[in-house]
Parts: C-alpha cells; structure tokens; sequence
C-alpha cells in the first residue's frame, strides 16, 4: 500500500486550509429536459390542468443569496383521493404491526401477506373486506431504472393494511377505538405482563407505497459556487450529544447548509446513551480537518471534496466528485522483545469495539464485508480510536457481546499515558483505544507508560484500490445512499450502498417515498444542496430514490448522491431553517416539523 502523511496526525490540526480551484461563469439551474416545459419529471402531465405545472419561484430565475449561492424553490402537483391518470387516488390507512406488535408486516411474498390479513380477519372478523395486502411498487426498467441491481419484476413488498381514511385523526380514531382487536391464540387473546395484547398499526398515507400518485412536491435547490465558497462537513457539539444542523451551520458561519452522513440510531449501538435516540455517530465515513472522524462502512458512496483523481494521481485535485471510498487504519508499536514493527487495524473510530454498524469492514465473511445500512454486524477483535471529539466519556462495550475490553490512554501525540478504566472521563486532548479479544491483547502488550505507537491512514477509491488522500481532502458519507448519477446518467448502485432485502433483491426502503436531502455536482462544479419534503399531504409526499434521480438530472447535475432520507431533510439557509423535517406519517410526537440532532452537515463557508 502506498505510505502517505497519516490522516491520524500526532498533532490535531484545527484549521483548514482553502483549496484554490479554477474559476468559472456562475451557471443557474435552468432545468435540462425533453419533459413537457416547465413540469418535475415525477407525476402525471396534463397541458390544461395547471396543478401539473412546476410553479418556480423565483419565477424570473434563481435568487442570488450572495456572491456565488443562488436558491430557488419548486412545487407541483396536488393530493388526490380520486383516481387520475395513472395515479388510483391517496389515501390515509393503518399498516398493521406483527402480533404481538412493534414491527411493521412487511412480506417480500403476497401469498404471506394474504396470510396474515387472513390470521388478522380471524381474530378480528369486523375487519373481514377492510384488512388487505397492499403492494409497495418497485420499479422497473420501462420507469428509467439503471443500477447495480436489476430492475424488479415484482412488488418489492406487501404490506398489511386497514381502512382508507380521509384524514389522519380519521385513521388514528379508528385504531384508538379498539377496532384492530386483540390478539388471539386458540381463540384465547394472546396475553403480555398480565394485559390482553391488542393489534396496532402505525398510521400512513399511501403515496408512501411508490405507485403512480398525483403528489405534490416541494424542492428547495441551493447551487454554490466553490470557487467561492468552501464546501466542507462540520459537527456540533459532540459526537456523543450533537446539534441540530441550524445549529451546526450558525456555528460554522457558513451561508448555507443541509443535513449530510445519517446518525446510529441508539437502538442499533448497544452501550451508548442516545440522546433523542440518535448519536452523533456517522454510519459511514467522515474524513474533514486532516484527520478520520468516523471510519468508512468500506465500499458505500460518499461526496469527496478537495480528492485525488484515482485514474491520474499526479493531476490536480479535483474540487468535488461521487465516489465510492474504502478506510484503512493502522496503529503500530514497536515489538519490545525482536524490535521489529508490531500493526494492528484499527477498524473504528469514534465509536464503542465491538459492534460494525452498517458492516463493509476487512472481514473473511462476506456478509460482513459486505455494506448492509443499519445491520448491527460485530467484530469479536475489534480495535477502535475514540478522539476527543466524541466527548469526555467513552462510550461503554456492550454487554451483550460478552467481551471484557481493555482501554489505553494516549496524549495527543500517541504515546501510552497509562491503562484507562472504563467509565472514567477522559482528560482533555487524550485519545483511548479501546479493544477486545486479540485487540485487547495487543493493547495489553504495549501498555507500559511511554510507549511510543504510530497511527497511520488512507483513503482510497474502492473501485481501484488508489489512494485519494492529500491534506485537504473531506469525504461525507453518502448518508442513505445511493449514487443517483454518474456521467449525467442514472445510476442507482443500492447493492454497493447495502440496500438491499434479506432475498437479496430492492428493499422497501428504495421504492418507497421518503423526505430527500440530495447532492449533485453540474458539469461546471457547481455543488447543489437540493431538500425534498415528505410525509406531509398537503405539502410534499416526497420521492423514491429513482424519482430523485430523475429530479437531479433534471436540475442539470452530472453527478448525484443521495444524502439523508427521512426526519433527517433540512435545509438552513441564513440561519432560517427553510424546509419541513418531518419524522413520520401521523406519529403523535413527530407528526409537526421536528428538527433532530444529527452527526454532522454540509456547509458552505465564505472563502477567505
């Protein structure tokens, strides 16, 4: 492996660096489409029907919000509990939770899903006609889709639902009045800590399901120039308690920003307190500052700033691109019996040993190597580098591995200051390893006070094995994934990005609509922060992961990444947080727009 000035640098560097880039004409994002004039390629078209229109605002072009950032917002179409067109009509429903309740039923066969609206009508019979299988659409080759899987030749779901509702207090005053039912088992309900177990659903508005809907939507699209701005990824807080990104953006002192890489939701990350259920741990990897915030899930795409060009090393840095990146970590001592150099791979940082969220780490399993978002993959040898941005108490290894770890704390230029308890807080500027199994014997062996140990690190492109690595290099990872574009094309690589189904085919998370928060970069460089809204009727459905293709081809981007996917979507622009996050369908705390508290943010920040 090519040896390169480590990413892990004995002495933090605080500050960045600008990274001069060739300047050019400031292009707007005058739409790019063989689409009837003026209209989002998503939804139905009709020339006499202006509620298929895009509405542009500006209507006049782009409002310049300073020198080199210009905005501008798009909506179109409308909800509708009628068929038109294509699109059978919208409507609130109940998709009904697994007995005795918690999980969604989601079946990748209809005949299981029939099944289980069959065990749900014998418990209920009142439901017999009102419960069914619904289909969540996959999409196909004749829809434009273009990706490391084939397109589906069948629903990639079934889902079991109740009711058509006209509005949400509909459907949730259907369920609060006891008409799901209980639970039944030879006829007795099915009874936990002494209650009779009822049916509960959660409540949702079809458009969610992928198939032709009438919408609407609304896009708020950011273009920065970054011969003028330095777009780079920041975090509040700290890892272990983050902010929100207004938050983030305000003390950046950028212009503009939106969500970026996607949080471990507690839930996934056993042993580390979740403040609003998220951490401020990036699934994926975080390169910003010269130095490796958060490890890479190996293989997953990522936006890439300030990057060597793999296919010519010795050319110039190019300012932004989508890539697919892999993290290689080491730290090494000095063997105390034969003095030869003793590595070990660090496979974390900023995160508890033991548990991969998200997998793709150097494993001889393949399903561990393997990216697979969100799967709670573990490493029985795990070795991880918690740094100070984190926090002062590092994070505990779960229990439930049954692994007794062992903690090392450094000084800022890595030598070993002593064995670190668990629990207790970290000074001020020290780093821990934390490890278990052979990792734990490692840091065993060198946990004499004043050893020396050496970090090292790469970045490299995943597809060529070649370092991208230079000073000023910043990577995001690709929040949900995937790739939308490559070459002005679509190309949706969900199988390199783990979004894919236990049968080894789409999962539901790639057909079904969601709240977007997307990247693209036009043939001239120009960076887009674009936000989707979802969940919310009257305003935005949001879009699948082939619909928001289509939108950044649309928009003029050669190249497109899909960022967040849910409650996450916000865009901050001059401090006025712009769009509507919203968590979910009609869940009672998280039906209003709700901000999170998220890892981390893309930013523009005025250049010097």
């Amino acid at each position: 492996m090519r040896k390169i000035r480590s990413l892990l640098p004995a002495l933090l560097v605080l500050g960045m660096v600008p990274v001069a880039v060739p300047s050019s004409s400031f292009a707007t994002d005058a739409p790019l489409s063989a689409l009837p004039p003026g209209q989002m390629p998503i939804g139905p078209y009709d020339p006499a029907d202006p509620r298929t229109w895009t509405v542009a605002w500006p209507k006049e072009g782009p409002q310049q919000i300073a020198d080199g950032i210009t905005y501008r917002t798009y909506t179109q179409g409308f909800p509708s509990g009628a068929p038109y067109g294509e699109a059978a009509g919208d409507h609130w429903t109940l998709s009904v939770h697994y007995e005795p309740g918690g999980t969604e039923v989601l079946k990748t066969r209809k005949a299981d899903a029939d099944a289980q609206v069959a065990k749900l009508v014998q418990d209920v019979p009142a439901l017999a006609g009102v419960a069914r299988a619904v289909p969540v659409s996959a999409p196909t080759a004749a829809d434009g889709w273009a990706g490391d899987v084939p397109a589906a030749d069948a629903p990639v779901a079934w889902a079991v639902r109740v009711g058509s509702f006209g509005s949400k207090a509909e459907a949730a005053a259907f369920q609060d009045g006891g008409n799901l039912g209980y639970v039944l088992k030879d006829g007795q309900p099915v009874v936990v800590d002494g209650k009779p177990v009822r049916y509960t659903a959660r409540v949702l508005y079809d458009a969610l399901d992928g198939r032709p809907t009438t919408g609407p939507w609304s896009v708020r699209v950011v273009t920065v120039d970054p011969a003028k701005y330095n777009v780079q990824s920041t975090f509040g807080g700290t890892i272990a308690n983050p902010n929100s990104v207004r938050d983030m953006v305000r003390a950046s002192g950028a212009v503009v920003g939106i969500n970026a890489s996607e949080g471990v939701p507690g839930k996934y990350q056993p042993g580390v307190p979740a403040p609003d259920t998220y951490t401020g741990d990036v699934q994926g990897v975080q390169v910003r500052n010269n130095r490796i915030d958060s490890e890479a899930n190996n293989g997953r795409s990522a936006l890439v700033l300030n990057g060597r060009n793999p296919a010519n090393q010795a050319g110039p840095i190019v300012p932004a691109r989508i890539g697919e990146v892999t993290t290689t970590v080491k730290v090494t001592a000095t063997d105390p019996v034969t003095g030869q150099p003793d590595p070990r791979r660090a496979f974390g940082i900023n995160r508890p040993a033991g548990y991969v969220i998200g997998c793709g780490f150097e494993s001889a399993r393949p399903e561990e190597a393997a990216p697979r978002r969100y799967f709670p993959c573990t490493n029985p040898d795990d070795l991880t580098v918690i740094r100070p941005e984190w926090g002062t108490q590092v994070p505990a290894v779960s229990p439930d591995l049954g692994a007794e770890p062992f903690e090392l704390l450094l000084s800022s230029t890595w030598v070993v200051q002593g064995v670190h308890e668990p629990g207790v807080p970290v000074p001020n500027g020290k780093i821990v390893l934390q490890g278990i199994g052979a990792s734990r014997d490692w840091l065993m062996k060198y946990q004499a006070v004043g050893t020396v140990l050496k970090p090292s690190a790469d970045i490299l492109d995943t597809p060529t094995g070649k370092s991208i690595t230079n000073a000023d290099l910043g990577v995001v990872a690709g929040g949900c994934g995937p790739s939308l574009l490559r070459d002005g094309q679509v190309f949706l690589n969900v199988k390199a990005n783990g979004l894919l189904g236990g049968n080894g085919k789409l999962n539901s998370g790639s057909a079904e609509r969601h709240p977007r928060t997307l990247v693209g970069i036009t043939a001239d460089g120009k960076i887009q922060m674009v936000t989707v809204d979802g969940r919310d009727p009257s305003a935005s459905v949001g879009m699948t992961f082939l619909e928001t293709a289509g939108l950044m081809r649309w928009l003029g981007a050669e190249q497109a990444l899909s960022m967040g996917c849910g409650g996450d979507t916000g865009l901050v622009l001059n401090g006025v947080l712009q769009n509507n996050p919203m968590d979910d369908w009609g869940t009672p705390d998280r039906s209003d727009p709700y901000e999170r508290r998220l890892p981390n943010a893309l930013v523009a920040v005025k250049k010097p």
